[in-house]
């Protein structure tokens, strides 16, 4: 894939970012990643749409690895690929792995815009929070599709438009203020439906979750925006009960679709 020099160096700028990022959290126990804040309310949205009867899966852009290996242990009779682009968020999963035993789960280093996995191999592609971070986002989109099986099922999540993060990064703009993570897109609903079904891929459920989190993320400059997110997330849970989840699948800080090839 040929990027135009300025694209090019967002990415880099990127790449560096997360690099950094990976190299602050390799001392991390497998306790810490699976405690932390988003994922007890993420995982359990996730593993609900991966059949257990699929056996080989791969957790794209893998970061700490938090959900390849959650996976690896609920599905211990599938085959669980680890793959990210950096070495520095690859070694957390690996040293992870070892710790606890997981011997279901292999790594790969791999880029996503020109993944070298074969044609038709995965039963179950799962991308979290990365294409968010690509320019060439229907390019990834575009490969995660190719390298699941016929039948087989996508699952992307990426952070929500119509959420409160939207304004948090807006907040930091008028306040002069760079975004920790660089370059970031905040796709609607649908939006990454209809680029998923320019891709064949045809939509069978939508999702979401933590609706509070992005006020949460402002408890940096007031501990009041801490416990407002809290209390939002709550009141989410409860409407999420009488409503078929309209709260967290249309205004969670992410969105989750799900796709089949």
């Amino acid at each position: 894939m040929v990027m135009n020099m300025s694209e090019q160096q967002v990415q880099e700028n990127i790449n560096k970012i997360w690099k950094e990022k990976w190299e602050m959290a390799r001392g991390l126990s497998l306790r810490e990643i699976f405690s932390s804040r988003i994922f007890p309310e993420a995982f359990p949205v996730i593993k609900k749409y991966i059949p257990s009867k699929f056996n080989n899966l791969l957790d794209v852009g893998c970061g700490t690895g938090k959900y390849g290996l959650r996976l690896a242990q609920d599905f211990s009779k599938s085959s669980i690929t680890i793959s990210d682009i950096l070495d520095e968020a690859l070694s957390i999963p690996r040293r992870l792995a070892v710790e606890a035993g997981i011997e279901n789960v292999s790594f790969q280093k791999d880029d996503i815009l020109a993944s070298a996995f074969p044609n038709d191999h995965f039963d179950v592609v799962f991308s979290d929070l990365v294409i968010q971070h690509l320019h060439d986002y229907r390019k990834a989109i575009q490969e995660i599709r190719r390298i699941t099986k016929p039948g087989g099922r996508i699952v992307i999540a990426v952070v929500n438009f119509w959420n409160f993060h939207t304004l948090y990064k807006r907040f930091l703009t008028l306040t002069g203020r760079k975004y920790v993570y660089g370059y970031e897109k905040s796709f609607s609903r649908q939006e990454l439906k209809e680029v998923m079904e320019k891709e064949n891929i045809r939509i069978i459920a939508t999702d979401g979750f933590y609706v509070g989190y992005g006020i949460f993320r402002l408890r940096n400059h007031h501990q009041f925006f801490s416990l407002l997110g809290r209390v939002v997330n709550r009141i989410s849970k409860i409407l999420d009960k009488y409503t078929n989840r309209f709260f967290s699948r249309n205004f969670g800080f992410e969105i989750v679709i799900v796709g089949q090839k």
